[in-house]
């Protein structure tokens, strides 16, 4: 029910007819006339977690794709099937820039090891090459893997062209960086805090959420300006800041309402979000930034920071107050 971005077109779906716009562009001057292959044709350098330096000494030879851990993490072990948030840098051979990044507003992206999957927009193109380097049961949290690819070598005209979203032409040499951030947490973890007056019952079914009975409260103000927010479970880990991918679980019930009218907790699956940005319902976005990775946060949302007047479908009514428990599984 949270309105968020919605996901490219698969890239099967790719036109031909717009190949002419895949001409590289920007400056090359500085590698003018200069070759190398692979690695040797840059360098990568800068702290895990932050955007790294990449120096492109030369332009790139055509040949295979080059994948390898520019720096082993101390983190958790990764696993098969674990879903990992990855942070990523790309950058190509002839603006030498770094035309797209994940570590800023723009949210990390997420693997999962092992899965065989149709790549459905240019993320996921690359984050497939840097799966090569992970390893289940050895690969770590905190390791940062590149690779250095020529793009008419490994993929075909067609697929190319979803690279231009990346800055990345069909005639490019183009780096990708990854930084392997975390992994979803299965569940809340922290210190119990009493929920406050304001909180509807939050029934429980097989140790998860599973309604939130409102019906003895008093009626919240439909003209408040703000949500008010409590954290049942104080978590320990990173916090939550604007332009994040957050991983959790919620479920969601209006004010009087007899069900809910979301929940991910009965699916048995996670949602990512990209949070602070405008993706989701602005109560979420004001809520969850500086909220911890393993809390569990209580929201209640007033109509204008929710679905307003128009409401949202029949479990939704126009000027609904909105109650949500949150679980931060994983931000990045």
């Amino acid at each position: 029910m949270l309105s968020r971005l919605t996901r490219p077109a698969a890239l099967a779906t790719v036109s031909m007819c717009a190949l002419a716009v895949l001409t590289a562009c920007g400056d090359d001057s500085s590698t003018e006339g200069k070759t190398a292959a692979g690695f040797d044709a840059v360098s990568i350098s800068g702290s895990v977690g932050e955007v790294p330096e990449i120096d492109w000494k030369a332009r790139l030879k055509p040949g295979k794709t080059e994948t390898e851990v520019v720096e082993e993490g101390d983190g958790a072990v990764i696993e098969e099937g674990d879903q990992v948030l990855i942070n990523l840098a790309v950058s190509n051979d002839v603006s030498q820039d770094v035309t797209y990044d994940t570590f800023g507003e723009q949210g990390a992206v997420m693997l999962e090891v092992g899965a065989d999957k149709e790549p459905q927009q240019a993320t996921d193109l690359v984050t497939e090459l840097i799966s090569q380097e992970i390893e289940p049961g050895t690969t770590t949290l905190g390791t940062r893997i590149a690779a250095v690819v020529d793009v008419q070598e490994e993929w075909e005209d067609n697929v190319a062209l979803a690279l231009t979203s990346l800055g990345v032409g069909n005639e490019d040499g183009m780096v990708v960086v990854a930084d392997l951030e975390g992994v979803p947490l299965d569940g809340p973890e922290g210190k119990r805090n009493p929920a406050p007056n304001w909180a509807p019952d939050i029934a429980v079914r097989k140790g998860e959420p599973s309604a939130l009975e409102s019906s003895g409260l008093p009626e919240p103000d439909p003209k408040a300006k703000e949500i008010a927010k409590a954290v049942l479970i104080e978590g320990t880990g990173a916090v939550v800041e604007k332009g994040d991918l957050l991983v959790a679980n919620y479920i969601g019930q209006t004010y009087g309402g007899a069900k809910p009218f979301d929940d991910s907790f009965s699916r048995k699956e996670p949602s990512p979000f990209t949070i602070g940005v405008g993706a989701v319902v602005k109560g979420w976005d004001d809520g969850l930034v500086g909220a911890k990775v393993g809390s569990r946060v209580l929201l209640r949302i007033p109509p204008k920071l929710g679905y307003g007047k128009q409401g949202s479908g029949e479990d939704i009514p126009a000027n609904s107050t909105l109650y949500f428990v949150v679980d931060i599984l994983a931000a990045a």
